[in-house]
């Protein structure tokens, strides 16, 4: 299939009743078709990687298919460039989340826009960061727990509504800041006196 022929497969199985109900879930987006997550699961098995009619999706700017874009895209061919454009059109959660689960963990540049984005003061750039660091923390077995401090600490002591998983993060701040000299609070203080709503 084609990016056209995409796009046709999404506007005839979306429905105004998914649509209606994104804002329900804290999804706004600009352009939405309807389609639910196993729909797009389903035509991610029938197109398999192809990472140019990904870009081309992408660059539709429909919600399904920038969420499909990144279920096709192929990690090996993502760019540092093509990541950074796509974290600056982040427009909402659901998009952010699913780009970075499902292709921008899987690039060689992954913790290096950990870095990069946790100190971005674009809400959902910044959120990309922590939603890589999540996937990181899964799935990075053989990163050692110090990788999480930088970027974590600064989401620890200055939150800003990003990513709820941070467990096992806290849990490893928690023991740094018995480890780190000086007078830091422990996370459970930092925790209590910061609204995370």
């Amino acid at each position: 299939m084609d990016k056209n022929e995409v796009m046709q497969w999404l506007k005839r199985r979306g429905t105004r009743r998914t649509v209606e109900r994104l804002p329900r879930y804290g999804i706004e987006a600009k352009h939405a078709f309807g389609v639910s997550m196993g729909a797009l699961l389903s035509l991610r098995k029938r197109l398999g990687k192809d990472h140019a009619l990904s870009l081309a999706l992408w660059e539709s700017g429909w919600y399904e298919a920038r969420l499909l874009a990144a279920l096709i895209g192929d990690p090996q061919r993502v760019t540092r460039r093509q990541m950074n454009a796509w974290a600056a059109s982040f427009e909402n959660w659901g998009d952010c989340d699913t780009v970075c689960f499902h292709l921008f963990e899987r690039t060689p540049f992954a913790w290096e826009k950990v870095r990069q984005w946790s100190g971005s003061p674009r809400p959902f750039v910044k959120r990309g960061a922590f939603a890589l660091m999540a996937c990181l923390a899964l799935h990075d077995k053989a990163a050692p727990d110090k990788s999480f401090l930088p970027a974590g600490l600064v989401a620890c002591l200055r939150p800003r509504k990003t990513f709820a998983q941070l467990g096992r993060l806290l849990t490893l701040l928690e023991k740094w800041t018995l480890e780190i000299e000086g007078n830091l609070p422990s996370v459970s203080a930092v925790s209590d006196a910061v609204s995370w709503s």
